[in-house]
């Protein structure tokens, strides 16, 4: 294939991934706010299982106290009855002892269950908060992804045609002509190829030789503007004026 041929279908390459775009620009913002939605989904989701994980932490150690408050109070009690049957000051010493050391367990072990109380009032709190903040996030993302769907249904056939034609082009160019054109076009927001115009690269408006001009516009060979760094091309329909 002429050089002068691969310009040409670059030529064309590039009308089609414009035309793509502007197409995929119908959808506007709507693909930025589908993502951004998804990653505070994430961290609300996340935010709700933290919540839920210390709720549930704090309900297990609060449930275990209360057994073991109950296991000690049985424990004292029968201490307690102990008392009636002991017959040495020696042993009447020890099982008061016993009553004593339960009653402090069991007193620092209901402190510890009021506090608990109150961390797992404040974490169920909280947790209803995170979850409804959750399902706002949900009910939002629903409605944009609702949006961006009709979108894309609205211009998926469309986009399909592009998508096949730009695939038949592709295939065309040699790869390290499509590799150099992929390069430029992903460091120049899209635009590759530019036309000139007035003399000047219409990409950065830099002015060109008129000799540099004149072999631009035999189009048999590809011409790079030394400021942006973009393939310069001959257009009649915009570079004839003023040229």
């Amino acid at each position: 294939m002429s050089l002068q041929q691969i310009l040409k279908e670059l030529i064309e390459l590039q009308k089609l991934d414009i035309q793509m775009a502007e197409l995929r620009d119908l959808r506007g913002d709507l693909p930025h706010q589908v993502k951004s939605l998804e990653r505070e989904l994430k961290r609300a989701e996340k935010n709700v299982s933290d919540i839920e994980e210390q709720y549930n932490e704090r309900k297990i150690r609060h449930s275990n106290l209360q057994g073991e408050i109950a296991a000690l109070e049985e424990k004292r009690e029968k201490y307690k009855k102990q008392l009636f049957d002991v017959t040495s000051n020696r042993e009447y010493d020890a099982v008061t002892m016993e009553i004593e050391q339960a009653s402090i367990s069991i007193s620092d072990r209901e402190s510890t269950v009021l506090e608990l109380f109150d961390e797992i009032e404040s974490l169920e709190s909280e947790l209803e908060t995170r979850k409804k903040a959750f399902e706002e996030l949900q009910g939002s993302h629903k409605e944009k992804q609702a949006e961006l769907d009709k979108k894309i249904q609205e211009t998926e056939k469309d986009e399909a045609y592009l998508d096949d034609q730009i695939g038949k082009v592709k295939r065309k160019i040699p790869p390290r002509h499509l590799s150099a054109y992929e390069r430029i076009k992903k460091a120049k927001n899209g635009m590759a190829l530019v036309p000139v115009k007035r003399k000047s690269c219409s990409g950065c408006y830099k002015n060109l030789p008129p000799q540099k001009v004149l072999e631009i516009r035999k189009m048999n060979k590809l011409h790079l503007c030394e400021v942006c760094g973009r393939i310069l091309y001959w257009d009649e329909t915009v570079s004839e004026d003023g040229a």
